[in-house]
């Protein structure tokens, strides 16, 4: 009897014990499958394609910094697809599968932080505070490098706190279809009439139906807008910028030498899609500047006589601005280097008249790269501004703290810079989208004759509130030699707290106006 009450009880024990290590076991499954959930859901999928076609002709560019690591690491399936790709049309789904499939397998290899291929992408907050962790493995890991792909390509790929929004592929798909029917036209208008058009326009109705000029995301209807400004063509509605208008094709000429095929020569500022000299199409967006050589080597420009360059450059890249020239004729080479002032070095090459007139001075807004490195102003980023005092215009003291409670855009800039003038006053153009009581632009000039300050807005037609920098209280925070000349605008953006948020060198429109709408939504 005792025996058998021994065996119950051992039997007791040994279900008991069984049950609990069948607990543990269903617990430890349960969470392996709750990771592997969490994490596939880190993995890119169809949806998360934005822009494929964008997405390609990056990949294929050998000159973007930020795709060349990644490219190397893909299949040679993948990468003969992309080889394959025209640039223009939709890629196929096998091009599509081949890049999920590669990417995802990126995702999970191992860190795709590069600082050096990454050196011209601005990470987000949730990027900075993963690479400050470090993951090397796990679900850390994946999260990190997902956000680093859609860091690098936004317009491209869908970020994983990315709110889905409603779905716009169709409304792009036409604008796409309207850029390639404008590059048919273009490549037609070329072969028959030997030259470029002045504009758009000049391709309807012989070479294009006029309302393909028309994005469907363009509420104005063809309206010139506030990116668009000197682009306004002359004789239809038209919501594309047309890069080759008469006042830009000297510039455009120049930097065709520069960047090559992939200048663009349409743009819509809507969709930030891009029509290249090659007709490739793909999206601006922030990372525009990994297509741009920050060292502009030598410019040749080939013309009858160096006495008259001015006039033959204008005529030659009026004329033709995608072919060689003439062999015929005189070679004069134009050196600009990062650490030039390409205002003084035009004026140099060229003369005062050039560099005053339209097309000297697109040229000049074009050939202006950064001089003022803005990694220099990160320190700034994330501390509030100092309690500075200066004087507006008037003579009376003005303090930054009388603005708070709004998003400020703090503009510094000098009297004597050509470029200056033009953005401030397309940056009050942008303005006019937005709410004045939420937003607010301030001048702050380096130089302190109001007599000078008060024409130069007349001249520009300027109605922010311009304030006088007298002890260079500006130059002393930003680290600035007060004797150096300034040829940039400098923009910073100030939230509601007078903190920092971002830096601007001769901001582009497109990239100021997303860093403003994602602060005023985050405060909606």
């Amino acid at each position: 009897m005792r025996k058998m009450v021994l065996r119950l009880k051992i039997f007791h024990l040994s279900t008991r014990t069984l049950t609990l290590l069948l607990a543990t076991l269903l617990i430890t499954v349960g969470t392996q499958l709750a990771s592997h959930a969490d994490t596939s859901q880190l993995l890119l999928s169809e949806d998360d394609l934005k822009d494929s076609g964008s997405l390609a002709v990056k990949l294929q560019d050998p000159r973007a910094v930020v795709s060349s690591p990644i490219v190397a690491q893909l299949s040679a399936e993948t990468q003969q697809l992309l080889d394959e790709y025209d640039g223009i049309s939709s890629p196929s789904p096998a091009l599509q599968k081949a890049l999920l499939d590669d990417l995802n397998r990126l995702l999970q290899a191992s860190p795709l932080y590069d600082a050096q291929h990454l050196a011209h992408i601005e990470p987000s907050e949730q990027t900075q505070e993963l690479l400050a962790q470090n993951p090397q493995n796990g679900e850390d890991l994946i999260r990190l490098n997902r956000l680093l792909l859609t860091d690098a390509y936004p317009y491209e790929l869908t970020s994983p706190i990315e709110k889905q929004k409603p779905n716009s592929t169709k409304e792009i798909e036409k604008c796409r279809e309207n850029l390639r029917q404008i590059k048919l036209a273009l490549e037609n208008h070329r072969a028959e009439v030997g030259a470029e058009p002045q504009w758009l326009s000049e391709l309807s109705p012989q070479y294009l139906k006029k309302n393909v000029l028309l994005c469907p995301a363009d509420p104005t209807v063809g309206v010139p807008g506030v990116l668009t400004e000197g682009g306004s063509d002359p004789t239809l509605p038209c919501s594309y910028l047309y890069q080759f208008r008469p006042e830009q094709k000297t510039g455009q000429g120049f930097l065709l030498e520069i960047e090559g095929d992939m200048l663009p020569i349409v743009c819509c500022e809507h969709h930030l899609l891009n029509l290249s000299v090659s007709g490739k199409i793909y999206r601006k967006g922030p990372q525009r500047s990994i297509y741009n050589n920050t060292t502009v080597k030598s410019i040749s420009i080939q013309t009858n006589s160096s006495s008259d360059l001015p006039e033959e450059v204008r005529k030659q890249i009026e004329d033709q601005p995608f072919k060689g020239g003439n062999n015929e004729v005189n070679r004069t080479v134009f050196q600009i280097k990062p650490s030039d002032n390409p205002q003084a070095k035009l004026k140099e090459q060229f003369g005062e008249a050039f560099l005053e007139s339209p097309e000297g001075q697109a040229l000049l807004n074009q050939l202006t790269t950064a001089s003022i490195d803005r990694e220099k102003f990160a320190f700034l980023l994330g501390k509030p501004m100092p309690d500075i005092v200066l004087t507006d215009l008037s003579g009376k003291p003005a303090k930054l703290e009388d603005l708070r409670g709004k998003f400020i855009l703090l503009n510094l800039f000098s009297l004597d810079s050509t470029t200056c003038g033009p953005k401030l006053k397309q940056l009050e153009k942008l303005l006019a989208n937005y709410d004045a009581t939420q937003l607010q632009a301030v001048g702050i000039s380096v130089d302190d004759s109001a007599k000078a300050i008060e024409a130069f807005k007349e001249k520009h037609q300027l109605s922010m509130p311009i304030w006088v920098d007298k002890n260079d209280q500006m130059q002393t925070l930003l680290n600035r030699d007060a004797s150096e000349s300034q040829t940039e605008l400098i923009t910073l953006i100030l939230n509601r707290e007078l903190v920092v948020k971002d830096v601007f060198i001769d901001f582009d429109p497109a990239n100021l106006s997303q860093k403003v709408n994602k602060l005023l939504e985050a405060k909606k």
